[in-house]
Parts: structure tokens; sequence; C-alpha cells
């Protein structure tokens, strides 16, 4: 036993006491969280050149192009504000690319685009105007956009079945890699004037319809024990994620580090000193306890950083300290069960190139948690996330995730889940020890996936 966690403290410390794993584990990520904190908002407020050019509008309705040459104007759009309502997108109805496009451009900072409007004949031929957005870029000024304003946009004497009038509308022709804030802008200023047009022409009035229409709604009130705060949302979506995503990084980290060292151990024939004095079970006992450590002390770090965030966020309440403890556990477990199928693969090649063939099933175990996790996030009492927190190995990251959502689990059922983590976690590493007592001193071709179980039967 004394050697076993002899060589558990030999894996952590050549692992975790190194510099490369300091650095890279810990300083580089202080280094860009530091950055983005300080640099990041330096850097969002450098606008870049103002884009200039000419947009030319050929206005087939004769009632849109003045208003919207006014809206484009260059004191206009420096005294617009951006709608940061846009933000609030509905999550059943996401919006598409181009709508996305739009909403991002309301709250990335920019230049103010300097517009030239040019409203053309009503009969000008559309292709002959289009032929400008073909030469050069939208960098060199020149035509950058063309709207063609359909004759019926504003009024029409066309109608469906039920009377509702069929409205025209526009159309935007753009010069290759324009801004898509400024497109953004242009299609903006097109659709309200038609709207706002269209709304006069009915006799309404378009505030009145703005002001019955907005509805300005206070921010969303969580009240707890402590009091109220503002609701952070998408956090029932987020945190779940947050708690796989650590989970697994810890184990995926502990895992990768187990089964490099062992490849080289193997490699370099190291191995065969360490088997004249502790047994296989041992070392690979051993070897998975210190990079259980490894993993341990990566998933404390991050997590505690994260944790000190949500305290000085003032929002400590939506980790439950009993989340912590399950958190834990089935980080064990999770870990024991990756980490004996890396050490099996490690033990059962001589070098890394050979492990890849191998390491496809058990990547494709660790995938699985990233596909499933928005849907069992999603309905997390739903029966597709009952059974898959009951399916190992992928039911350890698929419990937390239900753990950590808005309708918690039962205990029972988080028992039982755990009490199959543990059989399955059994199971594997008695599979995994088969291989790693033959594989460790086997050379030459590496086995496939066929073989790896021939040596299960035979051990």
């Amino acid at each position: 036993m004394n050697r076993m966690f002899q060589i558990a403290w030999r894996e952590f410390a050549s692992t975790a006491l190194t510099k490369g794993f300091i650095i890279g584990g810990f300083v580089v990520p202080a280094v860009i969280l530091v950055v983005m904190i300080t640099l990041l908002p330096i850097l969002l407020k450098d606008e870049g050149p103002a884009i200039v050019g000419d947009v030319a509008i050929i206005d087939k309705s004769g009632v849109i192009a003045e208003d919207v040459k006014q809206r484009l104007s260059y004191d206009t759009l420096a005294s617009a504000t951006p709608d940061l309502s846009a933000l609030e997108v509905d999550p059943e109805n996401p919006p598409d690319a181009e709508d996305a496009a739009e909403i991002l451009s309301e709250v990335i900072p920019g230049s103010v685009p300097e517009l030239t409007i040019n409203v053309l004949d009503p009969d000008t031929d559309v292709e002959a105007a289009k032929e400008p957005l073909r030469v050069g870029s939208a960098d060199e000024g020149g035509l950058l956009a063309l709207a063609v304003i359909d004759e019926n946009a504003v009024t029409t004497d066309e109608a469906d079945e039920e009377g509702v009038p069929q409205f025209g509308a526009y159309q935007l022709f753009v010069k290759p890699k324009l801004k898509d804030k400024v497109q953004s802008t242009i299609r903006r200023s097109l659709t309200d004037s038609i709207r706002e047009s269209r709304l006069e022409q009915a006799g309404l009035s378009p505030a009145m319809i703005d002001s019955l229409t907005r509805v300005d709604a206070e921010r969303t009130k969580l009240v707890t024990e402590e009091g109220e705060r503002d609701e952070f949302e998408g956090m029932n979506m987020l945190l779940p994620g947050g708690f796989m995503i650590l989970m697994m990084m810890a184990v995926m980290i502990g895992g990768q580090y187990l089964l490099t060292t062992t490849v080289e151990e193997k490699s370099s024939r190291v191995v065969e000193v360490l088997l004249s004095a502790v047994s296989p079970m041992q070392l690979m006992t051993g070897k998975i306890i210190g990079q259980l450590m490894v993993g341990l002390l990566i998933m404390v770090v991050y997590g505690g950083v994260g944790i000190t965030g949500l305290i000085f966020a003032a929002m400590a309440d939506v980790i439950e300290p009993m989340t912590l403890v399950w958190l834990l556990l089935f980080f064990l477990l999770a870990y024991v069960q990756i980490a004996s199928m890396m050490a099996a693969v490690g033990s059962a090649v001589n070098e890394m190139r050979e492990a890849q063939s191998l390491m496809t099933p058990v990547m494709a175990i660790i995938m699985i948690p990233y596909l499933l996790w928005m849907p069992v996030a999603m309905n997390p009492s739903g029966t597709f996330a009952v059974v898959c927190s009951f399916l190992p190995p992928v039911n350890s990251f698929m419990m937390i995730v239900r753990i950590t959502s808005t309708e918690p689990p039962e205990t029972w059922q988080v028992l039982v889940s755990l009490a199959i983590s543990v059989v399955s976690s059994y199971v594997i590493l008695v599979g995994a020890a088969k291989i790693f007592r033959v594989g460790l001193l086997m050379y030459g071709k590496p086995p496939d996936l066929k073989t790896l179980f021939k040596w299960i039967r035979m051990a």
C-alpha cells in the first residue's frame, strides 16, 4: 500500500509540480483573464476607420427616398443610440443569420458611417445601377449599396382572400465585404421608413402605434431569502453546462497525462524497473490516484474561480452546498472510468501514434455528453434525460447536468445513478487492470480492440 501511494505521489509531482503544468494550467489562464479584463474594453472602443461611400436609391413608390435620406444622414446616425432590447432573444424562436447579424451590430461599437445618399430616377435600369458595386471594395468608397423600393411598398390595391392588403417591400444590393453594421443600418432605415409611411397613409400616427406596441418592462427580479437581485438570463442553461465542462476538463487533463506517462514509461522500459518493485495492479492504481489528484487540483482551482465570481456577483445562491458534494463524487467515479481506459490503452501500445485508433471509443464516450447536455438541460425531468443519467459511462456527466438544472432529480435517482457509476467503475477498472497486466510487457505490433477483449478474457 505504501509503495502504491509513493507511485501516486511520484505521478502527481512529475505532472503538477512541473513548470510547464503550472504555466499552462494556471499562469496562462490568469494572464488571459487579466488581459480580457483590462485590455478587451480598450480594444473594443477602437472603432476603426469610418466607412465612407454612396448609397443609391431607386424609389418606385415615390414617397420613401427623402425620408430614408434623412435617416441615413451623418447627424441622424451619430445621434442614434443602440437599442439594447434587441438582445432579448426568444429561445423558442431564435433569429436567422441576418437578424442575428443585425442584433450584434447594435451592441458592437463602430464608427458612424459617412454615407452620401443619391436618389435615382424611378425608371433607372437596375442592372446598370448595380455595375459600380462590382468594382473595388467597400474600403475604397464609391457606391456601397443600391436599394430598390417596390412601387407598392407603401400603397397597394392588391389584397388576399380575406381583404388584407398585400404590400411590396424593397431589395438591397451591397458591395462585397461591406460591414454588417452598415448593412443593418441601411436595412433598418428602409424598413422603418416604409413602415411609418404605411401607417401615415392609413391615417394612423406612427408615434401612437409605437407607444401602444412598445412594452418597457423592468428587469426580472429573483426573490431569495437574502433579498432581491436582477435575474441573469441564461444562467439556468449556463450553470449545468459549466459544471459538466468543469468536470470533463478535469477528467480529460488527468486522463491524458496518465495515457502519456504510461506510454513513455513503457517505450523507455522504465516500467520494467517499476514492476520489479510493485505489482501491475499497484502500479496502475498508483498512477490513477496520482493523476486523479492532478484532475482534482484543476477542478478545485477553476471551480473555485467560478464560485468566487458568483459570490462577487451576489449570485452564490444558485449553487447549493450539496451540489458540490455530488460534483466531487461523480467526478471521482467518472475519472476512474476514463482514466482506467486511458491506462489500458497506454499499456497496450508502444508510442502515442499507435494509441490514436484505440482512443476512438474513449473519445466517443467523452464527446457524447457534449452532444447531449443541451437537450438534457432544457428538459431535465424528461424520459430522455432520466435514461441518460442512468446509462453508463456517461451517466455521471448527465446526472451533474440534471442536478444543476432548474428541475433537480429526486434523491433516489441521484443515488441510483451513483450506484450505477460505482458498479460500472469497478467493471471498467477490473477490465483495464487485466489489459494493463498483459499489455505492459508486450512489445511489437499494437493490438486492436478485438485483441484487448481477448486479453480481458484470458487474464
